[in-house]
This record gives structure tokens, C-alpha cells and sequence, in this order.
């Protein structure tokens, strides 16, 4: 092969692997929903998504829940899979609690849902492609 053959094939393959990169999304999916517990919204907490054990991106998605709603962006929402989900629901107890930072306090705050939605969980989930909707109606006789 002489250097004229070879110099087409150099700025093709470079075109090629460039246009391929820039095809290349991050392969998370943009994801919002709700979250009730007996229909009631859940006004503070958090969603997490778990991917298996083992998964190639072993990261958690998490995004707040406030007003019953959560909402992961194409950045930051969970890629395609099945997960383990956890859910939490912090209200406050009307108690205070000391920050560390003196004589400062502010509201303590205690979880409201039973540990199977959260460091127990048995909630499931799989998240597809062009499925930007999940809800969690969750109920206590779950």
C-alpha cells in the first residue's frame, strides 16, 4: 500500500469515529413521575434508582421528590435497565434537633415510610427508552 492509498482511508475513518461519538448520547433516560403514599402526594424525600449488583455503571440516580413529583434530565436520570427503587419520605416531628454548630437547632425530621420502600426495599422498576412517565402509588397494605 503506498501513502497515496492510505490517506483517503485517514481522514474517513476520523470522520466516521467523530460523527459516532457525536451520535453517542449518555444512555440515561429523561424520567419524571409521582410519588403518593395512600394518595397522598409526598411533599419531601428522595428517589433513588439501584441498578443489580455487579452493572456496569454502578452509580444511583437520585433526584428529589417534593410536592409528590420527581424529575431526573437526560444528564442525570437512570439509564435503561431494571432497578431496585427506593423511596424516601422525610417529615417533621415536630422536635428540634442541634445542627453541632452550638447552640443552633433546627427541625428534626423522621422517616415517614415503612423500610420496604426504602432500606428494605422490595420496589422494582424497569426503566425503557422513550418511557419518560413513572408513577409510585405507594399504599401501606403493600
Amino acid at each position: 500500500m503506498t501513502a497515496r492509498t492510505r490517506r483517503p482511508i485517514l481522514p474517513a475513518l476520523t470522520a466516521f469515529a467523530l460523527l459516532a461519538a457525536a451520535g453517542c448520547g449518555s444512555g440515561k433516560v429523561p424520567l419524571a413521575g409521582e410519588v403518593t403514599y395512600d394518595g397522598q402526594p409526598i411533599d419531601e424525600g428522595t428517589i433513588t434508582f439501584v441498578p443489580p449488583s455487579g452493572a456496569a455503571d454502578a452509580g444511583k440516580p437520585s433526584a428529589r421528590i417534593e410536592g409528590g413529583k420527581y424529575k431526573f434530565d437526560k444528564d442525570t436520570g437512570p439509564g435503561p435497565g431494571k432497578y431496585q427503587v427506593e423511596i424516601t419520605w422525610l417529615r417533621k416531628s415536630g422536635k428540634k434537633e442541634p445542627t453541632g454548630d452550638g447552640a443552633e437547632t433546627r427541625d428534626e425530621k423522621v422517616q415517614v415510610l415503612p423500610a420496604k420502600f426504602n432500606t428494605q426495599t422490595t420496589l422494582t422498576a424497569e426503566v425503557k427508552s422513550g418511557s419518560p412517565k413513572m408513577d409510585f402509588p405507594l399504599k401501606s397494605t403493600q
